[in-house]
């Protein structure tokens, strides 16, 4: 029987070789028909096409995990890559079934942990304490061939560039996060002070200024479907539930839109962390 079984493995390892060589196609073609025939006269139809959309779906997250892992195999928090990888299948897998929510809700998620495995890092918390009084914007000085600190309009100071301010009746500002530390803002606001500080170096010149801002802007659209899931809490504003369904409307886009927003959120972190620079 021990010879018997040697033989099998010696004749199953080359029947897939067979199989495998791009030059075998018709033979590959037999071996599914005989499969695919075996499988029908087990039972019925449905029987047989179930079972081979079991073996499809378990392909498909075979090949998603080997994006995964591929996607972060170079990432610098080694620590939480395999919870990193796990969400990212979850994430495509969804976006392959068009649920729109599900997609949103993992992508978020490896975002926010990203965020709070980051926040740990003592060099990080005490730069925020530096950095959120400095002014966020420079201008190149042609006189000095320097970059020189100015004032901008609209952001007094760095915090008030990361933190996110509720409008009064009367068009001032307030920021409810002022003077917290890092690990006191909101879950929003700690990913823009990493999106600052991390992707960004602390160095918003006047020509980023508009681009970050739109980060923050898309970053706020995946935060808006995450909590449309049922186990987030739910919508609370008129505003929040309009903006959802304009991006409902734009699934389409908005797929592609929040993964572009994931790849440069993962390639600021992989290139400037750990951070290697202070004030």
């Amino acid at each position: 029987m021990g010879q018997d079984k040697k033989q099998l493995t010696k004749l199953l390892a080359f029947v897939k070789e067979l199989y495998d060589h791009p030059d075998n196609k018709e033979f590959a073609a037999g071996i599914q028909a005989l499969v695919l025939n075996d499988l029908q006269l087990d039972g019925p139809k449905e029987n047989w096409t179930k079972q081979i959309n079991e073996i499809y779906e378990l392909c498909l997250k075979k090949n998603l995990r080997e994006q995964a892992e591929d996607l972060y195999k170079v990432f610098p928090i080694t620590e939480i890559a395999d919870d990193l990888a796990s969400l990212y299948v979850e994430m495509e897998d969804a976006r392959r079934h068009n649920d729109f929510d599900a997609f949103s809700f993992n992508l978020y998620q490896q975002i926010e942990l990203i965020v709070n495995s980051l926040i740990k890092d003592t060099k990080i918390t005490k730069l925020y304490d530096t950095v959120k009084r400095m002014m966020p914007f420079t201008i190149y000085d042609r006189s000095s061939q320097t970059r020189v600190r100015t004032q901008d309009k609209q952001y007094q100071t760095a915090e008030s560039f990361i933190l996110i301010p509720k409008n009064e009746a009367d068009g001032t500002k307030t920021y409810k996060s002022a003077g917290k530390p890092l690990y006191g803002l909101t879950a929003l606001e700690k990913a823009r002070a990493v999106i600052y500080m991390v992707n960004n170096q602390c160095d918003i010149d006047i020509y980023k200024k508009s681009d970050i801002i739109s980060s923050y802007k898309t970053l706020s659209f995946i935060y808006n479907v995450r909590n449309h899931d049922a186990h987030s809490g739910g919508i609370i504003s008129d505003y929040q539930k309009r903006q959802y369904e304009q991006l409902i409307a734009n699934m389409t886009q908005n797929y592609l839109l929040f993964l572009s927003f994931l790849l440069f959120f993962l390639d600021g972190i992989s290139h400037n962390y750990p951070i290697a620079y202070s004030f």
